[in-house]
């Protein structure tokens, strides 16, 4: 089986389970929608929600994932898995006394603002923080099971665990918040349960992976040089992260402290265009990044720019078109998924814009993912935190702007993007700089070609969704004229887009191709 082939195959397992994943975090959204509505008791745990998830990314997905990667790659090259594995065990008996002491302080700072807020928003949020805090330590130590799992070659299985953190959740607030809840506090607590219940099965799941690859939690002996080198490369790492998640903090606790109805909106519009990033690019970068890891270890400029560049042109082709094709569909997507409950029409109307400035920015955020592999993998971790203070410096300014213009979350929304589109193009800068072997190849031609199909797809969407939707809105449901007016018109439009990148005779082709065989084999169209 060939690299390329493998890489397929491996983007294809961690995709399907990705959907999955992302269905029910969907569900989740929508639940929590529909009960909640745009209330503050909502926003309040929303807001809540990404106080854990600021140290998941900083600690687990961000830092630790991108420091220990590399680390662990060169002792496998070098010296096998078992003395990676003992490296793992270091790492963690180093870090597990940390994780524990920042989730307790973390709960009695939660517990003392409860104290010190009158605002009934501030002081559930601060409740339901104190309840979210144990989530952290568990993801934390998940993320980087799941990064040495990826480096054995066995991907799909952190899609699996975040499938079942959201089964957690719906469970939580669908069932046990229903039947069991006293009031909108009542939900939203048996809300917080699930994602400790959740949590821990995320623990769980890649720890098992892991044991299947030959891991065993024996005591271990200290790897002096590779604790330095992970150490050098983990603090500018986690400042990098840790820069990046509070720049997102930031923009939403503008968007709660502007009223708590809006963080919702600037929240459910962020998840719509995490679907599509976490389903596509999300699984790409995660299948390449060993790939660059290993070929840079081995100093093979070949294979680091070979697989940098079919990420990027995979992220490319994707995201520009899926951006195109959310802005066009902005708000039936809306209507469709979140016109429920207590979530109304104006409220959907509202999310709109913010959907339309956070799906234009998508490409430019799928490339970061990639890039910074990138540059972790050169070890250029310092640089990935240099250009996030630029980043963060430019969504604070424009973000406080937009607030005292009266712009409100379509103000956040467009200052998140300014920063973004700056961060892509200065870590591009950093890479050419410290590590030209990754930009060997040239991706103009690939740009130009997946941003001309997206603009046909984009003009044949929506016009094919215009008709039909005026055809069926005379004997069809509403929401039932709004799936099968984007599902037809949407479909065709995507087989529109990929025969134009067939016919362009676009570099990655070959997938769209074999995608298309096994569909009609499938469907027993071709033998």
């Amino acid at each position: 089986m060939s690299e390329q082939t493998r890489q397929y195959q491996d983007m294809a397992k961690t995709a399907s389970w990705t959907m999955v994943s992302r269905v029910l975090g969907l569900f989740r959204d929508q639940l929590i929608a529909a009960f909640f509505g745009a209330s503050a008791i909502g926003a309040a745990f929303l807001f809540a929600f990404q106080i854990p998830n600021l140290f998941r990314r900083l600690l687990g997905e961000g830092a630790l994932t991108a420091a220990t990667v590399p680390v662990l790659a060169e002792i496998e090259s070098k010296h096998g898995r078992p003395a990676s594995h003992a490296f793992l065990n270091y790492v963690l008996r180093k870090l597990l006394p940390w994780l524990l002491g920042l989730t307790l302080v973390g709960i009695g700072l939660a517990l003392a603002a409860m104290l010190l807020f009158k605002d009934p928003r501030y002081v559930r949020s601060a409740e339901f923080t104190a309840w979210c805090m144990p989530y952290m330590p568990l993801i934390c130590v998940a993320a980087l099971f799941t990064s040495a799992v990826n480096l054995s070659g066995r991907f799909g299985l952190a899609e699996i665990a975040s499938s079942c953190l959201n089964v957690c959740m719906i469970l939580g607030l669908g069932f046990f918040g229903y039947y069991l809840g006293d009031g909108d506090v009542g939900r939203a607590r048996w809300l917080c349960f699930g994602t400790l219940a959740g949590g821990t099965l995320q623990l769980l799941i890649p720890m098992w992976g892991l044991h299947q690859a030959g891991w065993r939690s024996a005591p271990v002996r200290a790897d002096a040089a590779a604790w330095q080198a992970l150490r050098v490369a983990f603090i500018p790492a986690a400042l990098g992260a840790g820069i990046l998640q509070v720049n997102f903090l930031i923009s939403r606790s503008l968007a709660f402290d502007l009223e708590g109805s809006k963080l919702t909106y600037y929240y459910i519009a962020n998840r719509i265009v995490e679907l599509p990033i976490g389903l596509f690019s999300t699984a790409i970068a995660t299948v390449m990044f060993p790939a660059m890891a290993t070929a840079f270890v081995e100093k093979d400029t070949t294979a680091m720019g070979r697989n940098y560049a079919r990420g990027m042109r995979l992220i490319l082709a994707i995201n520009i078109g899926a951006a195109i094709g959310l802005a066009v569909y902005s708000k039936h997507i809306i209507r469709l998924l979140f016109e429920f409950g207590r979530f109304s029409a104006e409220d959907c109307a509202r999310t709109q814009s913010v959907l339309v400035l956070f799906a234009l920015a998508m490409p430019f955020h799928a490339m970061i993912s990639m890039v910074t592999r990138a540059l972790n993998v050169a070890g250029q971790t310092q640089a990935t935190f240099k250009v996030a203070l630029w980043a963060v410096g430019v969504n604070i300014a424009g973000s406080i702007a937009a607030v005292a213009m009266g712009y409100g979350i379509e103000g956040l929304a467009l200052a998140n993007a300014a920063s973004a589109i700056l961060q892509y193009f200065m870590l591009r800068q950093q890479l050419r700089q410290t590590a030209p072997a990754f930009l060997s190849e040239n991706l103009t031609p690939a740009f130009l070609q997946a941003l001309g199909g997206s603009f046909c797809m984009g003009m044949v969407a929506y016009q094919g969704f215009s008709w039909l939707f005026w055809t069926g809105e005379r004997w069809l449901n509403v929401k039932v004229n709004l799936l099968l007016s984007m599902l037809v018109a949407g479909g065709l439009a995507a087989a529109l887009y990929a025969g134009l990148l067939i016919w362009w005779k676009y570099p990655e082709r070959d997938m769209v191709i074999g995608f298309g065989d096994r569909l009609l084999r499938k469907l027993r169209l071709r033998r």
